[in-house]
């Protein structure tokens, strides 16, 4: 989802001086009117300095976790960063399969989508109990309010953002038996309806955007730029700017 470009990074004036009482007489109130200057007035977006500065992330107190349609691409950045860091990486779509001994597709046609998403609920409290793990989470485990309530307590959380023809493209290129239809309809037009249907869920539990068409080399980089594990260049300032 596109967001608005702000006129410029300058820091405006956004306080006004308003009219002030300053003697009362018969006829009425006398005001003073201090004039302020603005600039550019016509800006819809205000920065102030270290306004976007967090502490850094630690894989101590944290994990990390992305969301995101499937075919987003969550389990291959998930291991290229734990790669980089050093630390465990988590698929919760294995652990599920682990967990009840069959494929989750065939868990799915004998059991029914709310069972899975108990098991998966399950899984995911084992997988972000304790710090210091990258996790890539199934598509539809941020419609679980538990699930977004652990990551909002315990993950740094990342939303790989996809369209639809670019999920197209990377679905047709292999089938994953382990990801069984949601609906009987056309895969474009379920991903469209799975879409509008998350897509406000992901927005709303995430740290941090990240566009799944760029390379993974790339968003590995994004994703540890965010975190503040590796410097902010200018390139990277101004890319990141021009994105916004």
């Amino acid at each position: 989802m596109p967001l608005p470009k702000p006129p410029s990074s300058r820091i405006l004036v956004t306080t006004q001086e308003f009219l002030k009482p300053v003697a009362a007489k018969k006829r009425g109130t006398m005001f003073i009117k201090k004039k302020v200057e603005i600039a550019e007035p016509e800006a819809t977006m205000t920065f102030r300095p270290g306004q976007f500065r967090r502490p850094a992330f630690s894989l101590e107190t944290k994990n990390i976790v992305f969301v995101g349609l499937r075919g987003s691409g969550k389990t291959t950045v998930g291991r290229r960063v734990a790669e980089r860091l050093g630390c465990l990486v988590v698929d919760t779509d294995d652990w599920v399969e682990e967990r009840v001994g069959m494929r989750i597709a065939d868990f799915v046609a004998a059991h029914g989508w709310p069972a899975f998403r108990e098991v998966e609920e399950e899984v995911m409290v084992r997988a972000c109990a304790l710090p210091g793990k990258v996790v890539a989470t199934g598509g539809g485990a941020v419609l679980s309010d538990r699930n977004r309530a652990l990551w909002n307590a315990q993950a740094v959380v990342f939303y790989l953002a996809a369209d639809i023809p670019l999920l197209l493209e990377r679905l047709a290129q292999g089938d994953d038996p382990r990801r069984p239809a949601l609906t009987h309809l056309p895969l474009a037009e379920e991903l469209a309806v799975c879409l509008r249907e998350r897509e406000p869920l992901y927005m709303a539990v995430m740290d941090h955007l990240l566009q799944a068409c760029r390379s993974p080399d790339e968003l590995v980089e994004d994703v540890l730029v965010a975190l503040g594990l590796v410097p902010w260049d200018g390139v990277e300032r101004q890319r990141l700017m021009e994105r916004w």
